[in-house]
């Protein structure tokens, strides 16, 4: 098995959702057009692992200027355990260089609340609580026919 690292592109975006569905990280905002627009931004921010043509894994960084956030580090359930999530966030770590480069001075990797295995792996990395600081959200359109959580 050889697992090759790049950045997403608009072609990829089904396998993304794909993925991400499987994983249990699609959200209820995660669409097609949503992934589209962030590609317009960064894109060498959003990296996937594939082995051939299979999608097997996928992180995305994103910085506003102020602060960077690491997120949707789904690897599928097939390849998981061999070390694709830590090779995902080597290539985020070398991302992380040129973001300290440009005044970055904090990096927060979201994870989903009721994946211990998640928080687990960010700690693995560097990465802790923050205490300070909560993360609420607000949807700012209604979603139509999107499961309940």
């Amino acid at each position: 098995m050889t697992i090759t690292y790049r950045p997403c592109t608009p072609d990829d975006i089904d396998a993304v959702l794909a993925l991400w569905v499987e994983g249990g990280q699609k959200g209820s905002t995660d669409n097609a057009g949503a992934i589209a627009r962030r590609l317009k931004r960064d894109p060498q921010l959003f990296i996937l692992a594939w082995n051939g043509a299979t999608l097997a894994g996928s992180v995305i960084g994103a910085w506003d200027g102020w602060r960077a956030n690491m997120y949707r580090l789904v690897v599928s359930a097939e390849y998981r355990r061999q070390g694709i999530a830590s090779q995902l966030v080597q290539m985020v770590q070398m991302v992380e260089e040129e973001l300290r480069k440009l005044g970055v001075t904090r990096v927060y990797a979201l994870a989903l609340i009721n994946s211990t295995q998640a928080g687990l792996f960010w700690h693995r990395h560097g990465y802790r609580p923050n205490s300070r600081i909560e993360p609420l959200a607000k949807t700012l359109y209604k979603i139509i026919n999107a499961p309940s959580h």
